[in-house]
Order: structure tokens, then sequence, then C-alpha cells
């Protein structure tokens, strides 16, 4: 009867921190739904930069515009109102951020980015990767960082079509890290094959190289 009693006092002990890891489960799908969802109207009205600017600066990230060297970290510094049509976005760091690929949306046709590292992104996966193809048609795309991140085997040919790329880290994404030697390989040999002035980063090794 004693060991019962036990029992089931524990488990009413349990209910408050298990009702605690629910609420901030909800409230972190919330966060991310509000941050990464997409406004199609304003996109069309605006155009793309200034949105998926705000887009990264709202998940923590830090972008860089035309015209200038220095990082904008926080949402509050980026302009509002009197936003210039003439600042694109050249840089993107989200690295350990929540956008999530459903947020990838906002990088569509960003004409201007030369370099995206979105390292240890815990919501990015496959369906992300086609948004960037309609950037990188401008040829300014140079550094992709996709590192420890959900991407699997059926990227690679998304990834394959980025002509422009010099650099491209795809280590520690474990959905690639897991597959066969032979299929790795097949890989490997598609991305050497389609960006052959491109340095990888594959299983945390520097598989091709090339003078940049």
């Amino acid at each position: 009867m004693l060991n019962r009693t036990c029992c089931t006092m524990g488990r009413f002990n349990n209910l408050p921190t298990q009702r605690s890891g629910q609420c901030r489960n909800l409230i972190g799908y919330v966060r991310r739904y509000k941050n990464n969802r997409i406004d199609e109207q304003r996109l069309k009205y605006l155009g793309a930069d200034k949105p998926a600017a705000e887009w990264i600066l709202l998940n923590s990230g830090k972008v860089k515009m035309t015209g200038s060297n220095v990082w904008i970290t926080s949402f509050w510094d980026f302009p509002q109102d009197n936003f210039d049509e003439k600042f694109k976005i050249t840089h993107i760091n989200a690295d350990g951020t929540e956008v999530t690929s459903t947020g990838f949306r906002h990088v569509k046709n960003l004409a201007y980015i030369k370099s995206a590292s979105f390292a240890n992104c815990r919501y990015v996966s496959d369906s992300a990767l086609p948004n960037l193809l309609t950037s990188a048609e401008s040829g300014q795309l140079k550094y992709l960082n996709l590192r420890n991140t959900l991407i699997t085997p059926n990227s690679v040919e998304h990834l394959a079509e980025l002509k422009s790329l010099k650099f491209l880290d795809i280590s520690q994404c474990r959905k690639l890290s897991n597959v066969q030697m032979l299929d790795a390989r097949k890989m490997l040999d598609l991305l050497e094959r389609e960006l052959p002035r491109c340095t990888i980063l594959f299983r945390n090794k520097r598989v091709i190289k090339d003078n940049l």
C-alpha cells in the first residue's frame, strides 16, 4: 500500500514539470510561426530585401546591406519608414536561430546576396533550398553554410544548381552523414562535377578544394 501511494505521489509531483515543458513547447511553436510566417502581399509591395532582412532580424540573426560593411543585429536598428529601396541584402548570418524552411520564402529573389549562413538551424530542411535558386541566378552568391541542419541527400541536386558558389559547408548534417559511403561518393561526385570551383566541407573534412 505504501509503495503504491509513493508511486502515485511521484506521478503527481511530475505534473508541474510536464505542464511547464508543454507550455514552453507551445510558446516556442507560436514564436516560430509568428517570426517565419509569409506575407505575400507585403513581399509583392516591398520587394524581397526589406521583408527578408526583417525576417532574419526577428529571429535574432544579422544582415549586411549594400553600401555598408557593418552588421545590423537588431530589428529596431533597421530602417523602417525611411527604408531606401537601393539597400539590398548582401550578407545573412542566421547561425543557431529559429529560422524555418517555411520562412525561407523570404530569401527568394535576393539578387545581391553574396553570403548566407544557416549553421546549426534545426528547423531548416530540404524544402528550404529551392528558394535559394532564384537568388543565386544573379551569380552573386559565393558562400553558403548549412552545417548541422536537417538537409538530406535529396538536397544535393538543388545545391548542385548553385553554380556561383565558391564555398559550401554541409558538414555535421546528420541525415547526410548517415548515408552509406557509396552514396556519399555519388553525392560528392555530382557536386564536384557541377561546382568545379567550389570548396566543400562534408563530414567534417574538406573533401573538394580548388583555387578560388
